[in-house]
């Protein structure tokens, strides 16, 4: 069984000075990609979990990176509309490294799979700012079960490789994971710790009571760490557990810490 590496790897392909000078990378979604890894690794498909993580760290990054690009107009200042452009120009560098790898990999298919998935993406995001935009924003539990979707759909591309015993648990974690990620980061942004990311709070739904949806956000961290970390101990034995058991971890400080944001 090869080790989680799939942070190094990117760095390989993603270290470009001219990013990194003018653009907040993001952090990568640690919890999904270690999940993706420790699956493959117990698949037929385990030769293929370097390169698949690897593509999927990317194109998950250029994806965060386009998130963070802030609408633009005719008054803002020059460095302002370079610093936008540079992002956006990022996201799409991350983007086409995803491409050359899997094209150089002779994976025309999961090229196909996964950009459906970013398609989807795309379609869900603007779905969900649409109706925050427009005053019909939804409760707090639904707006964090599309949060969580929006998360995992990339890694929903996978799902087709995953067949079998291990398609249950593949995607019952993908999903508990998912939410763990989606309540720490509203629990941060409730906070005023994420300020650059569309979230329930910026439909002003959650300022006039915060004390009660901060507790709320981090009783429902809680319980979902709870169910990831039984469902992690039902995993079968093929399973790298000890690689998933940290994240548990991780969820449950989020929920003491004020919503440190994981992965």
């Amino acid at each position: 069984m090869k080790p989680y590496c799939v942070p190094e790897k990117t760095e390989k392909y993603a270290g470009y000075d001219m990013i990194r000078k003018h653009t907040a990378i993001p952090a990568l979604p640690d919890a999904r990609l270690r999940l993706l890894h420790v699956f493959l690794e117990a698949s037929e498909f385990a030769g293929r979990s370097e390169v698949y993580g690897t593509v999927t760290a990317l194109l998950q990054t250029g994806l965060d990176i386009h998130d963070r690009v802030a609408p633009g107009d005719d008054s803002e200042e020059e460095q302002a509309m370079r610093t936008r452009q540079l992002k956006v120009l990022a996201g799409d560098y991350y983007s086409s490294r995803f491409y050359e790898l899997l094209a150089a990999a002779g994976e025309v298919e999961m090229i196909a799979e996964l950009s459906r998935a970013i398609a989807d993406v795309n379609r869900r995001k603007m779905e969900l700012y649409l109706r925050i935009q427009g005053g019909e924003a939804p409760e707090l539990r639904e707006y964090l079960d599309e949060v969580a979707g929006i998360k995992v759909r990339l890694f929903e591309g996978f799902d087709g490789l995953l067949k079998g015993p291990l398609s249950a648990h593949w995607q019952t974690l993908l999903k508990l994971v998912g939410l763990c990620e989606a309540t720490a980061e509203e629990l941060a942004a409730v906070n005023g710790t994420e300020q650059d990311k569309v979230s329930f709070r910026s439909s002003g739904q959650a300022s006039d009571h915060e004390a009660a949806v901060y507790t709320e956000l981090a009783e429902w961290l809680r319980m979902f760490a709870g169910q990831l970390e039984r469902a992690i101990a039902e995993l079968p034995s093929n399973v790298n557990r000890e690689l998933l058991n940290p994240l548990v971890q991780n969820f449950k400080a989020s929920a003491e810490s004020k919503g440190k944001v994981v992965g």
